[in-house]
């Protein structure tokens, strides 16, 4: 598998700090299990964290560990992971996936639930040679490829890649004609389609 397209410095780093919000870093997560040379960059991340917080001065507690637990509100009860399934990624394991929706022809769709996320995460298999509208965003559109392949205006994007698309990104994927494509996408903000077609189509989007 040769991978051509990788998270950006200031994700991986965001990403190792805990900074990013949970459905985005499951993407990345989705990447890295993949991606041999981005777990190496991720891994330099946070040996770089770990250092700064070697270097910080301790400072004395305003309260004792029992009093700081004491105060903690009460976690809410665990979601009970469910069986993985073959194919997927291992950090999907935890998590609840929907059923496939035929959202359009040769095109569907599965939830994939995370706890807590403000970013909706689903899964998306388009048939081959499906194009997908001209569209834009007003915020994040993080996508890792999990098999077969799609291009837009920025390249072609094939298994393993990561496609960091937010709101400077306006983009026409065309599904490879022979492999078709299953990915994995953690939106932020609203799809907006582009063009007359497109925003006949507009009400009909929910993500």
């Amino acid at each position: 598998m040769s991978v051509t397209h990788r998270p950006s410095d200031e994700t991986l780093a965001a990403f190792a700090a805990g900074r990013l919000d949970d459905g985005l870093a499951l993407v990345v997560a989705s990447h890295l299990e993949i991606d041999r040379s981005s777990r190496a960059r991720a891994r330099d991340f946070q040996s770089v964290h770990g250092s700064l917080l070697d270097a910080v001065e301790p400072e004395e507690m305003e309260l004792t560990a029992a009093e700081a637990l004491a105060r903690m509100p009460a976690m809410p009860a665990r979601r009970v992971p469910v069986a993985h399934e073959p194919g997927m990624p291992q950090v999907l394991a935890p998590y609840e996936l929907g059923p496939w929706r035929k959202i359009g022809l040769r095109l569907a769709m599965r939830r994939v639930e995370v706890p807590g996320s403000q970013a909706r995460v689903f899964m998306l298999k388009a048939g081959p040679g499906v194009a997908l509208p001209n569209h834009k965003h007003t915020g994040f559109e993080w996508t890792t490829i999990l098999s077969g392949a799609y291009e837009h205006e920025f390249g072609r994007f094939g298994a393993g890649d990561f496609d960091e698309a937010d709101a400077e990104h306006e983009h026409t994927p065309r599904v490879d004609p022979v492999e078709g494509c299953i990915c994995i996408v953690a939106l932020t903000g609203d799809v907006l389609l582009q063009g007359w077609f497109g925003r006949m189509l507009q009400p009909l989007v929910r993500f």
